[in-house]
C-alpha cells in the first residue's frame, strides 16, 4: 500500500499540469498593440509571439515566478520577473523606441547571464548602430580580446575564438565557429574553390590575386579571397537588418552542432518598422542600406525587406583593386493562435576584382565572386502537452555560384609540357610559352538542412525541468565545372614537378551528416542557494563517424551579489567536401628533353604518376572545453571573470607523402634523314625522389588556456559617464603534425659512398601568449540625444615562440631512401654532427606595451535622424622599432596604422 501511494505521488508530480498562465499585452509608446513581439521565458527558454492585438500567454508549470524578456524590432527590450500573484491578471507592457534620449543605452558588447552559455556576450541593435559597421567584421572586432582594426574591405576576414597561433590552427578554429542566422547555420562545407590540397597542401591550394596599391595600407602582397578550408568570410554578412547578436565563446548548448570553437547567433528583424536608410563612408569605401517592415492586412502577418550595398576601392587614384557586395532579403512572418511561420529569401553577391595595372608588364588580372541564393522556413506549433509544449521544424536550402580566376602573361619561350591525365611513360610536347595563361575554378555549392525539435516542461521532486530534444540533418554538394585548365597553357610550368590538370566537381558525392540531442534545463534550491543547469547530450554521425558530446552549463547563485559558474563540453566539426575530395595529383618527371631550339624537331619523354588521394576515412575534428567563472554585482560595480581550458584535437591538416621512383634511362638521337628524334631504353635505371603530394588527416592538436575579466560601472550622474574594462589572456601550445625537413648543401657520407641529402628533426613546437586590455568610457547625455565612446586598446603582451628539436631522427640519402635513426645512433658520428644549436629557436614578441585610442560619436537629431562618426587611432599613435630576434633575424615592429575615420547617417521615416 505504501508503495502504491509513493507511485501515485510520483506519477502526480510528473504529470501535474497546472493551468496557470501569465497573460500580457505588448504596446508601443503610444498605446498601440505590437504584433509579432517575441516573449521569452528566461528560466525555461520557452518563446511565444504576440498576436494581432499584441497579446500573449505563457503557461507556468510549478514555478514560483516567471522571468520574461520581450523584444521587438526597433524597441528597447523589456525584462521583468512576475510573482505568482501576477498570474491570471493581464499585464500591460510598454516598449520604448530605441533612442539616445532614453535614460540608459547599451553601445558596447556585454557579458550576459541570460544567454545560451555561461559566458555569452550580447550585442544589441543600439551597439551595432554605434559601431557603424560595414559588415559583421567590424562588429566582431569590438569583442573583448579582439583588437580594434581600421576598415579593410579588400582583405577577406574570418573569425577565431580563444587561442590563435596562425596557420592551419586558425583555419580549424574559424571553421569550427558556427554562424547561425535565424536558427539556420550558414554552411561553408560545399566550398571547393581550391586547386586541390593534394597538389601543394593547404597554404598553396587557392588561387591568389596579385599585389596592389592601397591608399591607406600601402603596397599589398598577393592575397587569396577563397575560404575552402576556413570559416565564413564575414565581409559577406551585412548588419543593417540584424536586431541582436549573441556570441558563444565557451560551451554551446547541445542543440547546436558543428561548434568546436563557438557560435555567433544572429536574430534578424521581423515586424512592423519604419523605413530605415543608412549611409557610411570611409575613404574609398562606402556602405548604404535600406530596410522596412510592413504589417499586412488581416491574417497575412508582417513582411520585412532589406537591401545593402558595399563598395571599396583600394586606391581611388588607379582603381585597380575593388570590392563589391550586394545583398537583399525578404522575411515573411505569419501567426495564428497556435502557429507561427517565417519564410526567408536571401540573395547576396560579392566580388573582389583586380584589373590590369597599366604599369604591370605581366598583364595580371584576377576576379573572385560569390553568388548565393538562400531559402529557409521556420514553422512552429503550440501543442501544449506536457512532454511536447511546442514543435518546431526548420528547413533551409542554398544555391551558389563561385568563381576564382587569375590570368598572367608569361614569356618563357620553348618549354616541355606534360598533358596526360593518366599514369605512365609517354611523349609530351614542346610548346611556345609566350602566352596568356589562366587559372579558373567554377563551383556551384549547394546545401540543405532540416531540423525538428520540441520541448516539454514538468516538475520532479519539486524541481522544474525543461527538456528540449530534436534531430537535424544536413547535406552539402557541389555541381560546378571545377578546375578548368588548358594543359597546353599551364599557369605554372613544371612547378615542383607538377602541372595542373582539369578536375570536375560535378560527380563528387554529397556529404551528409545527422545529429540528435536532448537537453534538460532545471533550477534546484540548495538551502538558500539557487543552482540552475543545462545538461545536454548530443550525438552526431559525420562522414560515417559517430561521436557522443556531453554539454554542461551550470550556474550557482550564492547570494544577490555572487554567482559562480562551471561548464564542460565536447563538440565536433565535420570534414568539408574540399577535405574529402581534393582531386588527383600528377607528378611529372622528365626523362628526355631534346630540342634544336624549335618545336620541330623536339622530343619530350616523361613519366607521370596520377595519384588519387583517398580521404574517405577522415573523422570529424573535436574539441574539449572546461570553463569556470564568477560574477559579482553591486550598486557601483559589476565584474565577471572566466577561466578556461580548451583542447582542439583531430583537427584537419595536410600531411606530405614522400614518393620515390625507379625509372628507365633512355638513349636518344636526332635522325638526320627524317629530322626527328628517336630513342630506345638504355637498360639502366635511375632512382629519383623528393616528390611530394598531400593528404588530409586528423593530425592537428592544440591546447589553449585563458582568462577573461570584465569590469563595468553604471553611469555616474555627475559626469554622465560609465566605465568598463575588458582584459583577455591566452596561452596556446601546439606541436606540428609533421617532422621538420632540412636540406643539406654539404655532403655527409654514410655507408661508404652514400651521403645525406635531407635531415629530419622532430616536429616544431609553437607557443603563443597574448594579453590585452580594452578600457571604454561611454558618456551619454539623454536630453541631448548624444553619446560619445572612447576606447583604449592596450596591447601588453604578444609573443610567439617556435622551438625546434636539435637532434636528428631520420634522413634521406642520395639514392632517395628514407632511414629512421635509432636512439643510440643519434649520438654517434656522423649523425651527432647534425645536431642543431639552440639559436634555431625563434621568438617573436612585442618589444613594448602599446595602445590605440579610438572614438565613436553619435548624435540624434529629432527622433528620426542620427549622425555618426567613428575614428580608429584618433591621436595617430604609431610606435616604431627595429627588433632583433633571438635567432639573429631582424624585424620591423610598426603595429598601428594612421587614423581611419568613418562618417555616417541614419534616417527613419
Amino acid at each position: 500500500m505504501r508503495l502504491a501511494i509513493i507511485l501515485v505521488g510520483v506519477f502526480w508530480s510528473f504529470f501535474a499540469y497546472g493551468q496557470r498562465y501569465l497573460e500580457g499585452q505588448v504596446w508601443d509608446e503610444h498605446g498601440q498593440p505590437l504584433p509579432l513581439a517575441s516573449v521569452i521565458e528566461l528560466n525555461t527558454r520557452v518563446t511565444v509571439t504576440t498576436d494581432k492585438q499584441g497579446r500573449f500567454q505563457l503557461r507556468a508549470v510549478g514555478q514560483d515566478s516567471i522571468f520574461i524578456k520581450v523584444n521587438f524590432i526597433g524597441k528597447r527590450s523589456f525584462t521583468q520577473k512576475y510573482p505568482q500573484s501576477a498570474l491570471g491578471q493581464l499585464q500591460i507592457i510598454r516598449l520604448q523606441d530605441l533612442s539616445l534620449r532614453l535614460d540608459e543605452v547599451t553601445v558596447l558588447p556585454t557579458f550576459t547571464n541570460s544567454g545560451e552559455s555561461n559566458s555569452s556576450i550580447s550585442i544589441d541593435r543600439q551597439a551595432i548602430e554605434q559601431l557603424q559597421a560595414f559588415s559583421l567584421v567590424d562588429v566582431m572586432n569590438s569583442l573583448p580580446g579582439k583588437k580594434t582594426a581600421p576598415l579593410d574591405l579588400n582583405t577577406l576576414s574570418t573569425l577565431t575564438f580563444r587561442g590563435t597561433i596562425g596557420g592551419n590552427h586558425d583555419f580549424n578554429n574559424s571553421r569550427g565557429i558556427a554562424i547561425i542566422i535565424d536558427d539556420t547555420r550558414i554552411s561553408n562545407d560545399a566550398n571547393m574553390q581550391t586547386r586541390g590540397l593534394s597538389r601543394g597542401g593547404i597554404p598553396s591550394s587557392t588561387i591568389t590575386s596579385d599585389g596592389y596599391s592601397d591608399s591607406y595600407f600601402g603596397n599589398q602582397s598577393t592575397k587569396s579571397y577563397d575560404t575552402p578550408f576556413q570559416g565564413i568570410d564575414l565581409r559577406d554578412i551585412p548588419v543593417n537588418n540584424i536586431e541582436k547578436i549573441e556570441v558563444i565563446q565557451g560551451i554551446a548548448p547541445a542543440r547546436y552542432g558543428e561548434v568546436t570553437n563557438g557560435a555567433v547567433i544572429i536574430d534578424r528583424q521581423a515586424g512592423k518598422s519604419p523605413y530605415i536608410v543608412s549611409f557610411n563612408i570611409n575613404g574609398g569605401s562606402t556602405n548604404s542600406s535600406i530596410a522596412k517592415g510592413f504589417q499586412l492586412p488581416g491574417n497575412w502577418g508582417a513582411l520585412n525587406f532589406n537591401g545593402s550595398w558595399g563598395y571599396s576601392n583600394a586606391d581611388p587614384k588607379d582603381k585597380v583593386k575593388s570590392f563589391n557586395r550586394f545583398s537583399e532579403g525578404i522575411v515573411w512572418t505569419t501567426t495564428t493562435k497556435r502557429m507561427k511561420n517565417t519564410l526567408s529569401l536571401d540573395f547576396s553577391h560579392r566580388k573582389d576584382d583586380k584589373k590590369q595595372d597599366p604599369d604591370d608588364e605581366t598583364l595580371r588580372t584576377s576576379r573572385f565572386s560569390n553568388f548565393k541564393v538562400g531559402v529557409s522556413n521556420r514553422w512552429s506549433y503550440a501543442v501544449d502537452k506536457q512532454l511536447m509544449q511546442r514543435i518546431q521544424v526548420n528547413a533551409a536550402m542554398s544555391f551558389g555560384k563561385q568563381e576564382s580566376y587569375a590570368s598572367y602573361a608569361i614569356n618563357q619561350g620553348l618549354r616541355p609540357i606534360a598533358n596526360m591525365d593518366t599514369s605512365g611513360i609517354y611523349e609530351g610536347v614542346y610548346l611556345n610559352q609566350s602566352v596568356m595563361t589562366e587559372e579558373h575554378i567554377l563551383g556551384k555549392p549547394r546545401t540543405a538542412s532540416l531540423s525538428i525539435s520540441s520541448n516539454g516542461i514538468w516538475n520532479w521532486a519539486n524541481v522544474q525541468h525543461t527538456v528540449s530534444y530534436g534531430v537535424n540533418y544536413s547535406l552539402s554538394n557541389n555541381g560546378g565545372r571545377g578546375v578548368i585548365s588548358d594543359p597546353n597553357r599551364p599557369r605554372f610550368v613544371g612547378t615542383n614537378h607538377q602541372n595542373l590538370r582539369p578536375y570536375s566537381f560535378e560527380n563528387i558525392p554529397a556529404a551528409q551528416n545527422i545529429g540528435i540531442y536532448m537537453e534538460d534545463q532545471f533550477k534546484w534550491m540548495i538551502g538558500s542557494r539557487e543552482l540552475s543547469s543545462n545538461l545536454g547530450l548530443r550525438f552526431d554521425l559525420q562522414n560515417g563517424c559517430g561521436t557522443i558530446q556531453p554539454r554542461i552549463n551550470s550556474r550557482l547563485k550564492w547570494n544577490e551579489r555572487w554567482t559562480f559558474t562551471g561548464a564542460l563540453g565536447v563538440a565536433t566539426k565535420a570534414p568539408s567536401l574540399a577535405d574529402l575530395y581534393p582531386g588527383p595529383t600528377f607528378i611529372d618527371y622528365d626523362l628526355i628533353t631534346a630540342t634544336t631550339g624549335s618545336i620541330d624537331p623536339s622530343l619530350y619523354v616523361l613519366f607521370t604518376d596520377k595519384i588519387i588521394v583517398d580521404n574517405s576515412a577522415l573523422k570529424p575534428a573535436k574539441s574539449l572545453q572546461i570553463e569556470l567563472g564568477a560574477t559579482r554585482k553591486d550598486r557601483w560595480i559589476s565584474s565577471s571573470m572566466y577561466a578556461y581550458f580548451k583542447r582542439n584535437y583531430d583537427g584537419f591538416t595536410a600531411l606530405s607523402n614522400f614518393r620515390r621512383y625507379v625509372l628507365p634511362k633512355f638513349n636518344y638521337w636526332l635522325n638526320e634523314e627524317t629530322n626527328k628524334y628517336e630513342y630506345v631504353p638504355s637498360g639502366e635505371t635511375l632512382a629519383v625522389g623528393g616528390f611530394w603530394d598531400y593528404s588530409m588527416t586528423n593530425g592537428l592538436q592544440s591546447d589553449s588556456y585563458g582568462v577573461e575579466w570584465f569590469l563595468s560601472t553604471p553611469r555616474i550622474p555627475l559626469i554622465q559617464t560609465s566605465f568598463s574594462l575588458n582584459t583577455s589572456f591566452t596561452y596556446t601550445y601546439n606541436k606540428s603534425a609533421t617532422n621538420q625537413a632540412v636540406s643539406r648543401e654539404d655532403r655527409i657520407y654514410v655507408d661508404g659512398d652514400r651521403y645525406i641529402k635531407t635531415v629530419y628533426y622532430e616536429p616544431l613546437e609553437t607557443t603563443g601568449t597574448f594579453l590585452m586590455t580594452k578600457l571604454n568610457t561611454v558618456t551619454h547625455i539623454p536630453r541631448l540625444g548624444f553619446v560619445v565612446n572612447f576606447s583604449l586598446d592596450l596591447n601588453i603582451l604578444d609573443r610567439s615562440s617556435s622551438v625546434s628539436s636539435s637532434i636528428p631522427i631520420a634522413y634521406i640519402d642520395d639514392q632517395v631512401y628514407y632511414h629512421e635513426l635509432a636512439a643510440e645512433q643519434r649520438s654517434t658520428e656522423p649523425f651527432a654532427g647534425l645536431n642543431r644549436l639552440s639559436s634555431d629557436a625563434r621568438t617573436v614578441r612585442v618589444p613594448f606595451v602599446y595602445g590605440t585610442i579610438n572614438m565613436g560619436l553619435e548624435k540624434e537629431v529629432g527622433k528620426n535622424i542620427r549622425i555618426n562618426m567613428r575614428s580608429y587611432n584618433l591621436f595617430d599613435m604609431r610606435p616604431y622599432r627595429l627588433v632583433r630576434l633571438n635567432n639573429g633575424q631582424e624585424q620591423v615592429f610598426n603595429p598601428n596604422t594612421k587614423p581611419s575615420i568613418t562618417i555616417g547617417t541614419t534616417i527613419k521615416f
